[in-house]
């Protein structure tokens, strides 16, 4: 049918047979995973002590198909060693300070999912096929709201992100028929309303953003290579700007509750942040890893992606990622311009990374495994023919 409009890949189909069918069992797997972790609580809850270990697999399937790592490394690609370096002193610092060692491979993941994100090569049936997966998750959630079978601001949040997957196909019908045009009018309703009556923060601002970037944002601003370099280092360095403002403004006594929330400004994150820096500022080589136990919250969550790299891993490792995730980045602006063909999806594709990437500054989702997908066939739209 080819909905998307994306290029079907015949040649490499029939040249690279094997190639082809194992993406195939990638891909299918990371959607079985995807969707039995959204549509079925006790998948999920079977499942959520495994699940940087399920992407982890699939990530390196998709690894191994797609990368000629031998010769990467004979050409010593600078992208490569980076991300072999980075994993090799983040498992070395678990094992140096004694952490969990189950936290390499939430490191390990995001990395690998950032190195091979321009080097997979799905054709237009693999990219519809998750895109049909993500519009039938959000149809569900929409429609019935699962959310108090898992967490209400999870519920929100798997709601928003797997929305943003979904528009790819929404937007696609309601440019063939106006009529259509509605249904996304209505879904973002029903999620404004869904992310209110959770009181859901992060979902409501990765929303806000989305529409944002996708709607109302100046279009030059995907052209402008200053704009686009200000909106990539704000998503990563302006996140740990974000933590030393927060606590420092919390130090004056300035709070209040914030409109449709009922949520104080500052509820608590500032404190996590500040122990956290108490600690840190004396292993910024290793990092603190995981085992540490906050006083200030019940569990270890840092709920800042960026700040969570530096604290668990260390300044080596969270250097590394950083260098890896900016290259990424600018890097896809030369496929967001007018010039690019199917740029307006690409354009789509880049809204739903950043709003998520930018929710990160209060909370990890960016990095979390149940959400692997979505970031991945984000990323693999706004690569799509910019590497065929």
């Amino acid at each position: 049918m080819n909905i998307l409009k994306l290029r079907p890949l015949s040649e490499y189909r029939e040249e690279n047979k094997r190639k082809y069918v194992i993406n195939w069992i990638a891909v299918i797997a990371l959607m079985i995973f995807y969707a039995g972790t959204w549509l079925f609580p006790m998948f999920y809850h079977v499942t959520e002590r495994y699940n940087t270990s399920i992407i982890f697999v699939c990530l390196a399937i998709l690894f191994l198909n797609n990368v000629d790592w031998v010769g990467e490394l004979k050409k010593k690609s600078p992208e490569l060693l980076a991300t072999g370096l980075a994993m090799v002193v983040a498992l070395a610092n678990l094992f140096i300070i004694g952490s969990n060692k189950g936290c390499f491979l939430i490191i390990a993941n995001m990395l690998m999912l950032w190195y091979i994100c321009d080097k997979v090569r799905l054709d237009g049936r693999q990219l519809e096929f998750m895109c049909g997966v993500f519009t039938f998750v959000f149809l569900i959630w929409a429609l019935i709201d699962l959310a108090f079978s898992y967490n209400s601001n999870t519920g929100a949040s798997v709601t928003t992100f797997t929305f943003f997957c979904a528009m790819a196909l929404l937007v696609r019908i309601s440019e063939k028929k106006e009529f259509y045009g509605l249904l996304v009018v209505f879904f973002v309703v029903r999620l404004v309303n869904l992310v209110l009556w959770h009181l859901a923060r992060g979902a409501f601002l990765a929303l806000f953003l989305f529409l944002f970037f996708y709607y109302i944002a100046p279009k030059k601003w995907w052209n402008s290579k200053k704009m686009f370099s200000f909106l990539v280092y704000f998503s990563t360095l302006g996140s740990l700007v974000f933590v030393f403002m927060y606590v420092a403004l919390a130090a004056t006594g300035v709070n209040f509750k914030m409109p449709f929330f009922y949520k104080n400004l500052f509820s608590g994150r500032e404190q996590i942040w500040l122990e956290i820096w108490n600690k840190l500022k004396n292993m910024l080589l290793t990092g603190i890893g995981s085992g540490y136990k906050l006083e200030s919250f019940f569990e270890y969550n840092i709920h800042n992606v960026m700040y969570d790299i530096l604290a668990v891993h260390g300044i080596i490792v969270f250097v590394l990622t950083l260098y890896i995730l900016l290259r990424k980045m600018l890097m896809m602006r030369e496929h967001l311009t007018y010039e690019a063909a199917g740029a307006p999806l690409k354009i789509l594709a880049a809204s739903g990374i950043f709003a998520i990437a930018i929710e990160s500054f209060i909370d990890m989702d960016f990095m979390w495994a149940d959400y692997t997908p979505v970031i991945l066939f984000l990323l693999l739209i706004v690569y799509e023919k910019g590497k065929i």
